[in-house]
């Protein structure tokens, strides 16, 4: 069984899961053992114990199925891995009288997620959907503590690890939990092995934070530095959802700096861990500006982080009390580099621009007036130069803001006209912007659609067409 790698398991699968939870639900596999006896031998324990054999048989197969064939079937295992589980939970194979969860069944469903030579990204990609349940999210934690004391594993397992413990944050981690359960909405509590007549499964999230932070602290152990890969998840992991869980977030702090360092997509992740540190930890990092300054580059729009960093480019400069020079700097590359970018991407910087404007209503001696030339042949700015406080941006002006309201885009065009109309109070959004503009070319219509520049008035080519000397039509 499960030998051939190309055939399709699903319908056995799902057989095995049929049968075995109808046989836990019935009691079929429950051993009645009494200690200090000797076994019983009648044929009934016999069939029961035939009957586990069968189960703890099936189970390891189904678990070998997650490691290879189709994907459809691998990813069929997985779910009757967890799908057998849950019945498991909910009709023990033991007579228990509180909450019980086969934390063992589990553990070895993340023994093979965690393998050291296959990627397991799709399967954990499915697993998400029974990490919503808070008993397999505490548990899995739990566990997770449990198989993270590798000193020198692989990268496969390193990503895999990664992918595994994002997947047991993604319901977040309430600050406290109300007492009873029907306080609690269903959407927002889900226990997975819930048994009605039993007691509920009690959640502690103080102990999920404990074990979060346990999985982390084996994990910054290895070297995830060394691979682009695992270190930009990991970096994804830290600045998005285990910041507010770490008992001591300064400790991370070598990490997001060696980080910043790298360059690329990479800074840009670290640079939202550090806005973290430096708000709320009062963590002091040396010439933050200048680095938020050079990772605007156009290099940035090749990556999918050049949203992110354009949102916390707005909140690092959202202080009133920055040196005209330092704003000056940032509105100018922002400026030019809006001429280059994709119309998504310019308009997201050119309401940052507008932002800063706002803010700063000094700088509005930037903004180029209507007599002003398109473009600048003696700008004085610097665009080459990583450092803010020498591009000497005070001495320019936007003339790209002005030469963007010629934008073959309307709605760039828009905006850049808003950008300098000295009478703007209101702040601009920059969340959304791209999007907008996306959704709203979608859904125009047009009625006529030119093919030619100049609208032909007969079968005749028009006069000065370059083709009337080779091609002449006869009447």
């Amino acid at each position: 069984m499960f030998e051939a790698e190309t055939e399709n398991y699903t319908p056995l699968l799902l057989t095995i899961e049929v049968i075995f939870t109808e046989l836990l639900k019935r009691g079929d596999l429950v051993q009645h053992i009494e200690p200090l006896k000797p076994i019983d031998r009648s044929p009934e324990a016999e069939y029961t114990r035939w009957l586990n054999e069968c189960y703890e048989t099936a189970l390891s197969r189904v678990l070998e199925c997650i490691r290879r064939g189709r994907t459809s079937s691998r990813l069929q295992a997985l779910v009757t891995s967890c799908k057998l589980m849950q019945a498991e939970g909910k009709y023990p194979l033991e007579h228990t009288s509180g909450y019980f969860f086969p934390s063992v069944r589990l553990k070895n469903i993340f023994l093979v997620l965690l393998d050291s030579e296959i990627s397991m990204s799709a399967p954990i990609a499915r697993f998400q959907e029974f990490t919503e349940y808070r008993d397999v999210q505490q548990h899995g934690l739990k566990v997770l503590s449990t198989l993270a004391c590798h000193k020198s594993p692989s990268q496969t397992y390193m990503q895999n690890y990664l992918e595994l413990f994002d997947k047991l944050l993604a319901s977040e981690i309430p600050a406290e939990v109300r007492k009873t359960k029907d306080k609690i909405g269903e959407e927002d509590f889900k226990v997975l092995c819930a048994n009605e007549g039993k007691p509920s499964f009690p959640y502690n999230t103080s102990v999920c934070r404990r074990y979060a932070n346990r999985c982390w602290g084996f994990s910054c152990q290895w070297p995830l530095c060394e691979s682009p890969r695992s270190h930009r998840r990991a970096l994804v992991l830290l600045v998005e959802k285990l910041m507010p869980l770490l008992n001591k977030p300064h400790l991370a702090t070598d990490m997001l700096c060696d980080s910043l360092d790298a360059g690329g997509p990479i800074s840009m992740l670290a640079l939202q861990g550090m806005l973290e540190l430096v708000r709320h930890h009062n963590i002091d990092y040396p010439d933050m500006y200048d680095r938020l300054y050079a990772m605007f580059e156009p290099e940035m729009f090749a990556t999918r982080y050049k949203k992110r960093l354009i949102h916390l480019a707005d909140i690092f400069l959202s202080s009133t009390h920055l040196p005209e020079s330092l704003v000056a700097a940032f509105a100018k590359r922002l400026s030019r580099l809006a001429l280059v970018a994709s119309p998504e991407d310019a308009m997201g910087l050119l309401q940052l621009v507008g932002n800063l404007l706002l803010r700063h209503t000094a700088l509005k001696r930037m903004i180029c007036c209507e007599d002003t030339p398109a473009v600048m042949s003696n700008d004085p700015y610097v665009m080459e130069e990583s450092s803010a406080s020498r591009s000497r941006a005070l001495g320019s002006s936007l003339w790209e803001v002005r030469a963007l309201t010629r934008h073959w885009q309307p709605t760039l065009a828009t905006v850049a006209r808003q950008v300098t109309d000295p009478d703007r109070r209101a702040p601009i959004d920059i969340d959304h912007a791209g999007e907008e503009m996306f959704d709203a070319e979608l859904k125009k219509r047009f009625k006529t659609i030119e093919v030619n520049f100049i609208r032909p008035q007969s079968m005749s080519l028009p006069s000065g067409e370059r083709l009337a000397q080779y091609w002449e039509i006869m009447a």
